[in-house]
């Protein structure tokens, strides 16, 4: 049976029961989640509560890029403000929406401010963007921790409680592990690999770490940070072959979104591909997850592909 990891928030109406699907082997919460109802400790006590026996898996962002605020881009407000301070090659370009958008930056000032270029002869140019909104701007470096302070409160707050299982976003070196190995040292870690720099983590750093370190093949941002689109395939491959036990993850099974058409073909082909590459875990992420109906759809097609699978038919 494949293994299953779901993405939820603690107060979705549906944990229990999701927990009791055998092939779901623990839940996602991620961090980046700003609309808690409680306080952050409460919020991960009910959620481990909420899913028993079943793992929680603290989503740490670490250096995925987000808008510290909110902004309106216009002529004469042109600044984004990142929780991260960076240096990159200039101009560059800033993907948003999933990479379906790209903004050129052609100005970084006190390290975290990214001037937006104005098109000529646009005065009616206006981009809307909501606080915590993520980018991508590939070849960038961050010039501060990779931790964030929130990363850190989560961390520490989840280790106190005696949760010590922990995905790491963009993990690019041995020293990104170690920074949550200071604050618990008892840390299992899923590091998410959403880069070039992670894929050389992965065939250069990888082996020493692996006693504590699993690998999770994040399509999402990866797709938008390397270099051509195809060089996705090879990634995928590299991931696995470093990680027998590697999840596969984003971009998994997003036409079942649309209600009451059937699934696309891409989607089947996608997973049985995986299949083939030799992943036994996924994990199903945000947009899947925010409906019930529409994440034990998902699930059910997963195990329906597996089990074709298991019985010879491609």
């Amino acid at each position: 049976m494949v293994e299953i990891l779901v993405t939820t928030t603690p107060d979705a109406p549906f944990l229990t029961s999701i927990s009791k699907i055998d092939a779901v082997s623990g839940f996602r919460f991620n961090t980046g989640y700003m609309r808690l109802k409680t306080g952050k400790q409460e919020a991960l006590q009910w959620f481990q509560d909420s899913i028993a026996p079943k793992d929680l898996w603290v989503d740490l962002k670490c250096r995925e890029f987000k808008l510290a605020e909110a902004a309106d881009i216009m002529p004469g407000s042109e600044y984004l403000n990142l929780n991260h301070a960076i240096e990159s090659k200039l101009p560059a370009p800033l993907y948003f929406n999933e990479g379906k958008k790209v903004v050129q930056i052609d100005e970084i000032k006190d390290g975290n401010k990214l001037h937006v270029h104005m098109p000529k002869n646009k005065k009616d140019f206006k981009i809307s963007f909501g606080k915590g909104t993520s980018f991508n701007m590939p070849d960038s470096t961050i010039t501060d921790n990779y931790l964030t302070p929130r990363d850190e409160e989560f961390a520490t707050l989840a280790r106190d409680l005696g949760m010590h299982k922990f995905c790491l976003s963009f993990v690019e070196n041995t020293a990104d592990i170690e920074a949550l190995l200071r604050i618990d040292s008892d840390a299992q870690i899923i590091a998410k690999i959403e880069s070039q720099r992670g894929l050389e983590f992965v065939k250069n750093e990888y082996a020493g770490n692996k006693d504590r370190v699993r690998l999770m093949t994040a399509r999402g941002d990866m797709y938008i940070e390397l270099e051509r689109p195809h060089d996705i395939l090879k990634a995928m491959k590299d991931i696995i072959d470093a990680d027998p036990n590697a999840i596969g993850a984003s971009r998994i099974l997003l036409s079942v979104l649309e209600p009451g058409q059937m699934p696309t073909c891409a989607d089947m082909c996608d997973i049985g591909f995986m299949l083939k590459l030799g992943y036994k875990a996924f994990l199903l992420g945000d947009e899947i997850c925010g409906d019930e109906n529409v994440l034990k759809s998902a699930v059910g097609i997963l195990l329906a592909i597996q089990q074709s699978s298991d019985a010879g038919n491609f």
